[in-house]
């Protein structure tokens, strides 16, 4: 059990800290949906894992659901192509400037990618055009726009000089095709002929090249510009796709002929003869029923007619042919192949803004239901809530999949994308079960379960059924399965990806769920509210509709926005699912901009920009409407509302003021025309009664919240916030908790109202009375983000989160605390004679703004029985603070979105269990944890995954080869140093170091260079005296220098007559010492050294005059030197 322990002051005690590590940790965690800016797609057909490639340089693979991997390139970086590294884990990506980057599968079970390796093609006429792994990934082939193809070892991880020179190809192309051929389109390895590549040029001209024989096997001419090839799965026969629309199939010729096949190619215009657009990309894969196998391409529709339609065909023989029609460019597909049998089994087709599998083996070719890359972006996302519910509504929910695509229509075989194991921690989903509910565009809101790593769909609610409108099309929708058999092409729409919306004011804009109850309340851009309920049959009713006008009261009011939506009339036939019970229409129409459920009480509270009003939902009437516009925002004068923030001119003049105080202790006096509020302003006596100190006047201080002016710039002061449906007590004489509706508005007023609501029978006949009780005003008037309600163990009250049976047990005693946040600060008030309790002002600079807050409760990661509630805000800097309650004491600060990310912070949605998401992109959410408990960590691994040890075994026999040959030549310069420390055979000096000083006392390491450590030892002759008494013999007589090329080729004569003679000897000796932990040398050493010493000493001319060469020979070896001075004063003294 933990100890709360609280310090005086700002110190934390080290217990503190330790229950902080125990509570709160910030993790970016997982992406949910769809990447955007798509840009390619690769497969790797060993280890069954997709991966995706973004405009914004991010690389994402996938595999089994739960098994994904991220990598992210530096900003500017497009990804142009990728190509894997089949059964290795690694993918090539090609970027747009032209250089490759080779990426990795982390393989300590964390969801990363890593870079380890970067390449270049520098020069315009080496402009990448495209590329091709080998079937054994130990190469890759680089076809660039000149024409040649060059070669890249991805083993050793560097460029090789062999290359496939144009010149060298058109000398075997017949004569007739002698013009240049142009960019390599197409490289292509011949199945079950390595050795054997097809090489696609711009202009037509295919060659069949011999990586042998370095030449040209046959050549193949087109008529048209070629734009891709694929070959059969048998290495037989290939089929080129061109720009006219058409593709041709080419025979390969058997044993010795001609080098120019005689055979004319089949020619076949899918949709011609018309003009038509060309044909991207295709491929050719082998059936079981059909000889000619199955052609899968994109494009080729017919210019005039259907040039604008995004198309990718499938051809099954002559019978089975069917276009899918995409509602967004098709930006590249792929075929999937069985693992056993090698047949084609699923198309994946990657679309700008969805990814779609087709199933290629049942009849039919349904699509797959997709268990991740979600297409949430569907229709634009306008508003997203994360609701905790119990497992008996999200049993009723997903039983009940309204709006989605029919079971019968998908396809029942497994996921085929199924590499990689997921090994993430089993979550408990028995309890609770995590909601993410999404509000679009065309007035529908989407159901996703967000309890795993996977976000899967589960339902959908349309609102656009519930009006009727000139622009909404009432008919019914045809089945997009189905296929016209008189039409041609064959099209079938396919995708979810709707880019239009029938009318624009059916965008949801709040959503609110009970998580008991299922009651859903759907706020939109018309002032429109739908409320609805789950049913288990469906039902012919007509939905009642009630009409608030918030504003009755200003007669002078005239509203110049769009007209509110027009309900249908009569009877209706809704579906199993949510069915509408009740529309409640506000006048004016503006949109809501606040919304609050308490479905216990069966009452909803909605905001604009005008007022709130309190909506009875089981009587279906209005109980009560406050208007909150002032005299100025009903006027209409046209004026536009004053800016809260301050002006450029005032700006500047406080920087200069605060550089002024900088350079001098004096005070500087404000500017005579500085403009004057009509509020006082907060004094911060601490920074009024500080010392002269220049110190104090330049630090960083909060800046002051100064009061604004009731109209805002950035929305009008009338507008509502924020809502809060909470029991507590407000009534000063009341001994029980009241239901009250809590208001904060734009301009920093706070309403409360209370509610009396009936209970038992009398609740079905008795209507819900509301009154004023309290309204408060903010001196700086900011804008209310949030109010919450908390009791006397800090948890909210009345929360949609809790349901039955997880409330607080303190939640109905005193005392309750209120925590109003606003723009600028926080501030507790006692309940219910709202006294001040205290403050935290969160912004220290100018420009600082709350933009989320949450009560949210921590449990600490070691201990389930340990919780504490704490106030969660987010900032529009993009960083989240994590503050104690009530004492508002910050327990961490983390930084998640980029400031500059105005969208993403704007959308971010808190939950109950310290989590939060936002908007990455249009199309994705980013997942991140604040807990330490609750932290949802992708791990997973690649079952199967050749490790890239034979490359590295390779490599380093490559490099002990290169080393060995060194050590030949080097051995006697090896042998004189002494003072060097030791080389292994290695490319990296760093790590070279690091191992020699953990492994100094080794003896395995077989290095000819050996390194002595000198020490001093009191009465014994060490090395560093042996180099202190030679160096000053040696400075009497040094010779005269010598031309560097007579002292080279002497200096190498005379170490190849004393190479075997001396090292043996010389090393033998160092070592020893070095063994001996620089013991005084024996007489058998000294002697051996000395007579050796007097055969070398006619050698020290060469040595001392040669030692800038030694110094240059062995740094371009990677060995650090040192003079050879030391070197010989070493050997002298052992000789003496």
């Amino acid at each position: 059990m933990f100890k709360f322990f609280w310090g005086k002051g700002s110190h934390q005690s080290a217990e503190r800290l330790k229950i902080q590590k125990e509570l709160f940790q910030f993790q970016k965690t997982a992406q949910h949906g769809f990447p955007s800016k798509p840009t390619s797609l690769a497969w790797d057909p060993v280890l069954r894992l997709l991966c995706v490639a973004t405009r914004t340089g991010a690389i994402k693979i996938f595999g089994a659901p739960g098994v994904e991997f991220y990598g992210q390139l530096p900003k500017d970086k497009i990804i142009c192509s990728l190509h894997f590294v089949p059964g290795r884990g690694r993918v090539i990506a090609v970027c747009e400037d032209n250089s490759l980057q080779l990426w990795e599968i982390s393989t300590d079970g964390s969801p990363s990618l890593k870079c380890i390796h970067t390449q270049s093609l520098e020069g315009k006429l080496k402009k990448i055009s495209a590329c091709c792994v080998e079937s054994n990934g130990e190469n890759l082939l680089i076809g660039t726009e000149n024409g040649n193809i060059y070669i890249m070892d991805l083993l050793q991880q560097q460029m090789t000089e062999s290359v496939i020179y144009l010149d060298v190809v058109m000398q075997n192309v017949t004569e007739d095709f002698k013009v240049n051929p142009g960019a390599v389109e197409c490289v292509i390895e011949q199945p079950n002929s390595p050795d054997h590549i097809l090489i696609g040029y711009t202009r037509g001209l295919l060659v069949l090249w011999n990586r042998k024989t370095l030449c040209a096997d046959q050549t193949f001419v087109a008529s048209q510009q070629l734009e891709g090839a694929s070959w059969h799965p048998n290495g037989q026969k290939f089929v080129s796709a061109h720009n006219d629309g058409s593709y041709m199939t080419w025979v390969l010729e058997q044993g010795e002929t001609e080098m120019l096949v005689k055979k004319e190619p089949s020619i076949t215009s899918p949709y011609g003869p018309a003009g038509c657009k060309a044909i991207t990309k295709i491929f050719w894969k082998d059936t079981d029923l059909e000889e000619s196998g199955i052609f899968v391409f994109s494009g080729g529709m017919p210019r005039a007619s259907y040039g604008d339609r995004y198309t990718v065909s499938v051809v099954k023989g002559e019978k089975n042919h069917v276009t899918y029609d995409f509602t967004s460019k098709v930006v590249d597909f792929c075929v999937i192949n069985e693992a056993t049998t090698g047949q084609a089994e699923a198309l994946v087709v990657l679309a700008e803004e969805e990814l779609i599998v087709i199933d290629l083996i049942s009849p039919g070719w349904p699509s797959f239901s997709l268990p991740y890359l979600a297409s949430l972006h569907c229709s634009a996302v306008t508003a997203q809530t994360v609701v905790t519910v119990t497992p008996e509504l999200y049993a009723k929910i997903k039983s009940n999949p309204q709006g989605m695509t029919s079971s019968s229509k998908l396809s029942t075989r497994k996921w085929p994308i199924n590499g990689g194991v997921s090994v993430n921690e089993q979550i408990d989903l028995t309890s609770q079960r995590i909601l993410l509910l999404t509000g679009h565009e065309d007035g529908s809101v989407r159901f996703w379960d967000a309890s795993t790593a996977s976000l899967c769909q589960i339902s959908k609610f349309s609102t656009s059924s519930c009006f009727a409108s000139d622009d909404l099309d009432c008919t019914l929708e045809n089945d997009p399965d189905e296929i016209d058999e008189e039409e041609w092409p064959p099209f079938r729409k396919i995708g979810v990806f709707d880019p239009y919306s029938d009318d624009p004011r059916l965008a949801v804009k709040k959503l609110c769920l009970c998580p008991v109850t299922g009651t859903l309340t759907v706020a939109g851009t018309a002032g429109q509210v739908i409320v609805a309920a789950l049913c288990d049959s469906q039902s012919e009713k007509e939905v009642p509709v009630t009409l608030v006008n918030i504003v009755s009261d200003r007669d002078n009011f005239v509203w110049k926005g769009h007209d509110k939506l027009i309900a249908r009339k009569g009877l209706q036939l809704f579906k199993v699912g949510f069915q509408p019970t009740s529309i409640l229409q506000l006048h004016p129409p503006a949109a809501v901009t606040a919304l609050a459920l308490n479905a216990e009480w069966s009452v909803l509270a909605v905001g604009t920009a005008h007022g709130l009003t309190l909506y009875d939902i089981f009587l279906k009437k209005e109980v009560v409407a406050k208007c909150t516009l002032n005299p100025n925002d009903v006027s209409g004068t046209g004026d536009q509302p004053m800016s809260r923030r301050k002006s450029f001119k005032k700006s500047l003049r406080e920087s200069f003021r605060r550089l002024r105080k900088g350079r001098s202790q004096r005070p500087t006096a404000g500017p005579k025309g500085a403009p004057t509020s009509p509020f006082p302003k907060l004094e911060d006596n601490s920074v009024n009664n500080a010392g002269p100190s220049v110190a104090a006047e330049v630090r960083p201080v909060e800046r002051q919240i100064e009061a604004r002016n009731v109209v805002l710039d950035d929305g009008m002061g009338s507008m509502v916030r924020c809502l809060l449906l909470a029991k507590t007590f407000v009534i000063s004489q009341a001994s029980n908790a009241t239901a009250t509706l809590w208001a904060g508005t734009n301009s920093g007023a706070i309403y409360v109202f209370t509610i009396s609501v009936h209970t038992g029978n009398r609740r079905e006949v008795e209507p819900v009375y509301a009154q004023l009780a309290k309204e408060i005003q903010l001196k700086h008037r900011a804008p209310v983000v949030s109010i919450n309600i908390i009791d006397a163990s800090f948890a909210a009250v009345s929360e949609s989160f809790e349901y039955a049976g997880a409330k607080s047990v303190l939640e109905s005693s005193p005392p309750h605390r209120v925590v109003i946040s606003s723009e600028e600060q926080f501030k507790v008030f006692t309940l219910p004679n709202l006294r001040p309790y205290g403050k935290y002002k969160l912004t220290a600079y100018t420009g600082c703004k709350v933009r989320r807050v949450a009560v949210i409760p921590f449990t600490a990661r070691s201990d389930s029985s340990y919780e504490e509630n704490c106030l969660v805000c987010l900032s529009n800097q993009g960083d989240f603070h994590i503050l104690s309650l009530p004492d508002l004491r910050r327990q961490m600060n983390a930084q998640a979105i980029r400031k500059e990310d105005i969208h993403a912070t704007s959308t971010v949605v808190l939950t109950h269990q310290g989590e939060a998401f936002y908007m990455l992109s249009s199309s994705e959410l980013q997942r991140v944890a604040l807990s330490a408990r609750n932290s949802l960590q992708l791990k997973c691994q690649v079952i199967g995954m050749t490790t890239n040890t034979d490359s590295t075994e390779s490599s380093s026999h490559s490099v002990n080869r290169n080393s060995a040959s060194r050590e030949e030549k080097l051995e006697v310069i090896g042998s004189e140093l002494s003072d060097i420390s030791v080389v292994s055979n290695t490319s990296n000096p760093n790590e070279d170091r690091e191992n020699d000083k953990n492994n100094s006392n080794s003896e395995t390491n077989n290095s000819t260079i050996v390194s002595v450590e000198p020490e001093t030892s009191f009465g014994d002759m060490t090395v560093d005296s042996v180099k202190d008494h030679i160096i000053l013999n040696l400075e009497e007589c040094r010779i005269t220098e010598r031309t560097t090329e007579t002292r080279i080729a002497e200096f190498k004569t005379e170490i190849s007559i004393v190479k075997s003679e001396e090292v043996s000897t010389i090393s033998s000796a160092i070592s020893i010492e070095k063994s001996h932990s620089i013991c005084p040398l024996s007489p058998v050493s000294s002697v051996q050294v000395g007579s050796q010493f007097e055969k070398k000493k006619d050698l020290q001319d060469h040595y001392a005059s040669a030692s800038n060469e030694k110094s240059d020979m062995l740094c371009a070896e990677g060995v650090s030197t040192v003079p050879v001075e030391d070197n010989l004063a070493a050997e002298t003294e052992a000789a003496n």
